[in-house]
């Protein structure tokens, strides 16, 4: 793949945003760095660039009767650090740690790497911290990204992100896998959730929330940890839908829709990036120069750390085989870029590096320029001073101000996508819930939530409240009937839930897909199971019928949507779903969560809002080519709004210029309400075919009934940029459309 340098700062550039990357690392350190490196051998450097999970350290497993049942392997533990070099550990045994046992082992891995080995190089410990401290025992956990999306609101994003930097460092890991900034425009994917959904946009915008809160004022703040943007790049765009497998993306659409949140986290300074496991057009990422190099490094700037994913470099030979041999596979992987291999269970990688630079096949110079990178950031983060975990810090998990945070979270992040006038429901009213979501703590907090795939429900805190407990406890038992209905092994017991639905006013039914992540996470058919939609059907008997759907990616519902009077999209919205579930469905919060991605209505038809004037052709005129079940940015409220008034530039603009907008946006509503105003902008004519419309800008507004506020936006006129024939931005003189609430009016540029 050919890479064409464009300018960067120039036509990124967003409001507020940093742009120069900040320096690593002062003249003080670079020195320091320097001294250990000229007094470091070929060993000790392959084993710093050389990272293992803690698996291959341990004798034992941690279970959900004794988490903290997990114990070291002195031999093991002592080969890696003392012998082999180490110089980065990640991830849990099993399942989430207590503060106190990550004390404890942490403790043994530095003792060992500061006081026994020649240099005193403190190890580097990395987690995926994905949806907060998940791997924490007691941590906080959060809606995930998706859901986040569906809020518009990058404050709480950044706070959110900023409660999981605290919690993961009062563990004291200092080193946080995310965030994942791949767009979601694949829903069978996996990983769907763990996007920012599938706007460009939008996802550079919580890019840059997201990095800030996690890094904070400063990295070797006991309250921040070094954050990775992963995964570099296009790994959410699989052919297949399935996990890990090939991308075919030209080189424009490439840019265009994933590149610029990567963009957005280096000019925030972020200390990591992950690579993309897959390959894009039959190059594996983590083989590509092109991409890790000259692209990552030199176009943009990287001044951080590559990190592969999951035992990559040595797929190259085994899965992509694009290496005869994993020697020839470590060279490509060095040769491409990366700084640290997640080996993670052997020493593949340290034995053959250090077998390549004696054979002058990889230059000593390549891992010289690898380790200063890699101890910058060990001194970034303060590890030189502070290797240790602060015994202090364990009052810092789970605080009732971050569990505040995660519900308030939870609350925006609810869309409510349908209302025949049956919400909110009376506090009087008897619920009967059913549905396999009604009654389990991972299908409110899906996978990454205390195990890898979440789905130990005896591994999930026992303070936490299924979706049925919450209703319990704040609608009352006697008011509250409950049949499972449907389970996840495609078993029902439709009749039950039938004669519990005659005592109740209204039937709430929680769908639910099992959670799932990466390979096991892959389905084939982005349908509901056939199982509970027939629960559907069959509870469809004319009372109030109220569809709350749980899960990883939007499954499709269109069989049934029709039978319900109201339906919610609640995604994986973390401790407080049920809470914030409950507080939504009877009116105590009026619901503000917008779709951050295209909710699809056929099994095919999987095409998002930006999508080509061509896709919108069908094979007749009530047959329209794009035609979801709900469109991007669409959620309802208890209220409503009304627009007018829009005002655009009325003279030609230049590219110096900036895009001012205004409109009056009215609450016509009887309660108070929060409107999310999104500004969309069409291209009339371009080189490469436009899409029908791109988001630029957002903004929310908070109105009383009957107020109306003048809501203005400033648009940097190059934000109207698109990758051209050449593969770099341009900026085409010509007419376009800008697009609010139903109102448009057309603006020149020159």
């Amino acid at each position: 793949m050919q890479i064409h340098l464009f300018p960067r700062l120039a036509l990124f550039a967003l409001p507020g945003v940093l742009l120069t990357p900040l320096s690593l690392a002062g003249e003080d350190t670079e020195r320091a760095i320097s001294a250990i490196l000229e007094k470091m051998s070929v060993e000790e450097k392959a084993g710093q660039m050389t990272q293992l999970t803690l698996g291959a350290l341990s004798s034992s497993e941690s279970n959900s009767g004794d988490p903290d049942g997990h114990e070291l392997d002195p031999d093991k533990l002592r080969n890696a650090i003392v012998k082999k070099h180490v110089g980065s550990v990640l991830n849990v045994h099993n399942m989430a740690f207590s503060v106190t046992h990550w004390h404890k082992i942490l403790t043994q891995i530095q003792d060992l790497a500061t006081k026994e080995t020649r240099h005193r190089i403190p190890v580097l410990y990395g987690i995926d911290s994905v949806h907060g401290a998940n791997y924490v025992r007691g941590a906080t956990l959060f809606p995930h990204n998706l859901g986040l999306a569906a809020t518009r609101n990058a404050k709480l994003v950044e706070q959110c992100h900023a409660i999981t930097a605290r919690e993961t460092r009062a563990a004291g890991i200092p080193w946080n896998f995310g965030p994942s900034l791949d767009v979601g425009r694949q829903p069978l994917w996996s990983r769907y959730v763990e996007t920012f959904g599938e706007d460009v946009h939008i996802s550079s915008v919580m890019a840059t929330a997201s990095v800030r809160g996690l890094q904070g004022e400063s990295l070797s703040s006991k309250t921040s940890v070094a954050a990775t943007a992963k995964h570099f790049l296009g790994y959410s765009f699989p052919l297949s839908g399935q996990d890990r497998t090939q991308s075919l993306l030209p080189e424009h659409y490439l840019r265009e829709y994933f590149l610029p949140p990567f963009i957005r986290a280096v000019e925030q300074n972020v200390q990591a990036v992950m690579v993309n496991s897959s390959e894009i057009n039959g190059i594996p990422l983590h083989a590509s120069h092109e991409m890790l190099t000259k692209l990552l490094r030199e176009e943009m700037n990287f001044k951080g750390v590559i990190v592969t994913d999951w035992e990559d470099v040595k797929k190259l030979h085994n899965l992509h085989k694009v290496a005869p041999n994993i020697k020839e596979a470590v060279r490509l992987s060095v040769e491409a870029g990366i700084d640290i291999c997640m080996a993670p269970n052997d020493f593949h990688f340290t034995n053959n590096l250090i077998q390549l630079v004696r054979e002058k096949l990889v230059p000593e110079e390549a891992l010289d320029a690898s380790v200063r990178r890699i101890l910058r950031l060990k001194f970034s983060l303060g590890l030189f001073d502070s290797p240790y975990p602060d015994p202090a810090s364990a009052n810092k998990i789970g605080t009732k101000e971050a569990h505040a945070l995660s519900a308030r979270a939870a609350r925006e992040s609810l869309v409510l996508l349908k209302n025949d006038d049956a919400l909110p429901l009376s506090k009087e009213c008897k619920i009967l819930l059913t549905g396999p979501g009604c009654h389990s703590l991972s299908a409110l907090h899906g996978s990454w939530s205390y195990t890898w795939q979440g789905t130990d429900e005896a591994a999930y805190p026992e303070p936490l409240q299924t979706v049925l407990e919450s209703f319990n406890a704040r609608h009352g038992r006697d008011n509250v009937l409950w049949a499972r209905g449907a389970q996840w092994d495609g078993s029902t017991d439709l009749d039950y839930a039938l004669r519990k639905a005659r005592n109740a006013d209204v039937i709430v039914c929680v769908l639910a897909e099992k959670p799932g992540t990466e390979t096991p996470g892959n389905i084939s058919d982005l349908s509901m199971p056939e199982n509970q939609l027939r629960l559907v059907r069959h509870l469809a008997t004319g009372k109030p019928l109220i569809l709350v759907l749980l899960g990883n990616r939007p499954r499709l519902i269109t069989k049934v949507a029709g039978h319900c009077h109201a339906i919610i999209h609640a995604g994986h919205p973390g401790p407080h779903g049920g809470e914030a579930l409950y507080e939504v469905l009877t009116g105590q919060f009026n619901p503000t969560g917008r779709l951050p991605f295209t909710y699809p209505r056929n099994p095919h038809s999987l095409l998002s809002y930006d999508h080509k004037h061509s896709d919108s052709i069908g094979p007749d005129k009530e047959t329209p080519g794009f035609n979801p079940l709900y469109e991007f940015g669409h959620g309802l409220s208890y209220t409503t709004f009304h627009y007018d008034n829009l005002e655009v530039p009325a003279t030609p603009l230049d590219k110096n210029d900036k895009l001012r907008l205004s409109v009056d946006v009215t609450n016509t509503g009887k309660r108070k309400g929060t409107e999310t105003v999104h500004v969309f902008i069409r291209d009339l004519f371009a080189s490469v075919v436009p899409p029908v419309k791109r988001l630029r800008a957002f903004r929310q507004v908070d109105l009383s009934p009957g107020e109306t506020k003048r809501v203005t936006f400033e648009i940097p006129v190059t934000d109207l940029s698109y990758f051209g024939l050449e593969n770099s931005l341009v900026l085409e003189p010509g007419e376009f459309e800008v697009m609010i609430g139903g109102l448009k009016k057309r603006i020149a540029v020159h």
